[in-house]
């Protein structure tokens, strides 16, 4: 029987000399230092019996005739081959398998076909401690026990009595295992390859390790009242025959008691067996409710997250929205400041298209003044020359406002050095106007000498009065070239002003579309139910770069234009400075000074 110590006996049968199966069933917490099992036979065995509808722990008597079915015979030369393999050449071996009890004289005839005598050396245990293990290790109830201890050893000790054998107690060996070691020898005529006393350490340490729980003694089994009679009365007369192998008495009792277990089983197996594989079903359905229960609790527990996940989602996704709120508050915003930065763009234009009309009169004008002053062209040239540079650096500071203003600052102190070199011209050209005036009194001074010259100085006068009629002409045509680049200068001032308002603006435009992009950009993305919030960002930033798109466009626009008007500019205020020391006159007895646009620029009248 099962948790009888067959597993220490199979042991010390293996230190004494006989081979072990190649395969064995791995150790485990129930026995720690193995089973010595064969596992391919055991497989073979369980799987045999499933066959017949039956298992390990069915305490009824196999079916009628099964040795002869067609199931039996196959799985007859499986176990031969099973034990060729497991075994091979061992000239003595020990097969151990609690379930041979319920099979034994199939068993029987399948090693008698093989050439292999068989020995059967039985291991008996106290009956209550073989229920008390089995209730710890597999939950057996202690009723059912008592029916499998009784079934095992019924039928296994009928089976082997024409054999050679030995009955032995798990008391008994582990009190003196040498003296049941030559007692099992000469009973089963077996001669062990190796002595008790050269094997008596390693059996030492093994028994020593082994441990032997649930004790229990004969006395106790006797008082024992839930214990059936045929148990009591098998197992007295099992240790009977442990120690009289050949009585008769032992055996008789087994035999009728065995008889009447057989029709008890034939009576009631069928209703109890019934009843026992329901409450196997009760107890794997209970199984089941239990794992769908854990399963159950899981999903709750998943339930609850994923609603402690939800509620955190919609909290920040309501959050989201109120920044969405706020983002599409400022894109209004920025749709509004569009607008009115795209009206201001239009009206710059309109006036910087007069303004080029009126620049485009003036610059032809002054064509018409620098035919006047060919003698001139030279330094309106070198000015010209500075003029494209001053551009060219006006353009690689675009990118960059503070770069810009950095530039315009240095353009405006290149503009005072220009200006003051044109107040240097000035004030030689005043220095030769004196000269002239001398030389005019000269000529006066010789006149009033030379009286009888009279004809001579009155031609002389009257070519001098048509040269201060032409001088007067263009003095006045002078004038008014200079009240029209005077108003140009007020519009190019007024357009640089706009321009300035308009970078600024511009400036401020990115800085909040860069935080609106921030804002849009790294807002947190949760599940699916942000995407509309992220689709608008994405609106907000698009009309975003396009309204940023549109003010760069104009700006380059004006720029393009301050260029023009920059260049127009200082080509007419060269040439209407040429024109006025060509055509400068005594000085006036009144003086009116000019407006300016970056320093003070003296313009005679």
């Amino acid at each position: 029987m099962q948790r009888s110590g067959t597993s220490a006996l199979a042991r010390i049968v293996n230190f004494l000399g006989a081979a072990m199966p190649r395969h064995l069933v791995p150790a485990n917490d129930w026995n720690p230092r193995g089973y010595w099992e064969s596992a391919p036979l055991v497989a073979l065995h369980d799987e045999m019996l499933a066959e017949f509808d039956s298992s390990w722990d069915d305490w009824r008597a196999p079916p009628a005739r099964w040795k002869e079915s067609e199931t039996a015979s196959r799985f007859a030369n499986k176990i031969r081959m099973a034990v060729d393999e497991e075994f091979g050449n061992a000239q003595l071996f020990v097969l151990k398998d609690p379930r041979m009890c319920r099979t034994l004289p199939y068993w029987m005839s399948i090693l008698e076909k093989s050439g292999i005598r068989s020995a059967p050396l039985l291991v008996v245990r106290n009956p209550l401690e073989v229920a008390e293990s089995l209730r710890e290790r597999d939950g057996i109830p202690f009723e059912k026990a008592m029916l499998l201890w009784l079934r095992h050893y019924l039928d296994v000790e009928y089976e082997t009595r024409h054999l050679p054998r030995n009955i032995v107690t798990l008391d008994a060996l582990l009190e003196d295992w040498k003296l049941l070691a030559v007692q099992s020898g000469a009973r089963m005529g077996v001669q062990w390859p190796r002595q008790p006393n050269d094997a008596a350490s390693d059996v030492r340490e093994f028994l020593d390790i082994e441990l032997h729980n649930h004790r229990a003694t004969l006395a106790e089994l006797d008082a024992h009242t839930e214990v059936p009679h045929w148990v009591k009365t098998a197992y007295r007369a099992l240790t009977l025959l442990c120690d009289e192998p050949k009585a008769a008495e032992p055996k008789r009792e087994l035999d009728r008691m065995r008889a009447a277990f057989a029709e008890s089983a034939r009576l009631f197996g069928v209703v109890a067996f019934a009843q026992t594989e329901a409450l196997k079903k009760a107890e794997k359905d209970v199984e089941e409710a239990n794992v769908k229960g854990a399963k159950a609790d899981a999903l709750k527990a998943d339930l609850a997250k994923a609603r402690d996940e939800k509620a955190e989602a919609n909290k920040r996704l309501k959050a989201m929205e109120g920044d969405m709120n706020a983002a599409r508050a400022r894109c209004a915003e920025f749709e509004k400041m569009g607008v009115e930065l795209e009206t201001a763009l239009g009206q710059v234009k309109s006036e910087a298209k007069e303004a080029s009309t009126i620049a485009d009169d003036h610059q032809r004008r002054s064509e018409m003044s620098v035919q006047k002053v060919t003698a001139l062209m030279k330094e309106i040239t070198e000015l010209e020359k500075k003029r494209v540079q001053a551009q060219e650096t006006v353009k690689k500071a675009v990118t960059d406002a503070k770069e810009l203003q950095s530039l315009a600052k240095h353009l405006s102190e290149r503009t005072d050095a220009i200006e003051a070199q044109l107040k240097s011209q000035i004030k030689k050209s005043d220095k030769a106007h004196a000269e002239m005036e001398e030389a005019r009194s000269r000529a006066v001074t010789a006149l009033a000498n030379a009286m009888d010259l009279s004809k001579q100085l009155a031609a002389a006068k009257e070519q001098i009065h048509t040269h201060e009629t032409r001088a007067i002409k263009a003095q006045a045509e002078a004038r008014q070239h200079q009240e029209a680049l005077v108003a140009a200068r007020e519009r190019i001032a007024d357009l640089e002003a706009s321009e300035r308002d308009i970078l600024t603006e511009a400036a401020e435009l990115r800085a909040e579309l860069s935080d609106a992009w921030n804002q849009t950009g790294t807002s947190p993305q949760t599940n699916g139910e942000a995407k509309p919030s992220a689709l608008k960002g994405g609106d907000i930033e698009s009309r975003a770069r396009r309204v940023e798109e549109d003010l760069r466009f104009e700006r380059m626009h004006v720029q393009h234009l301050e260029r023009r008007l920059t260049s127009w500019s200082g080509i007419a205020s060269a040439a209407l400075r040429k024109i006025t020391r060509l055509g400068r006159k005594p000085p006036p007895p009144k003086r009116k000074p000019a407006k300016r646009i970056a320093g003070p620029v003296p313009v005679r009248g």
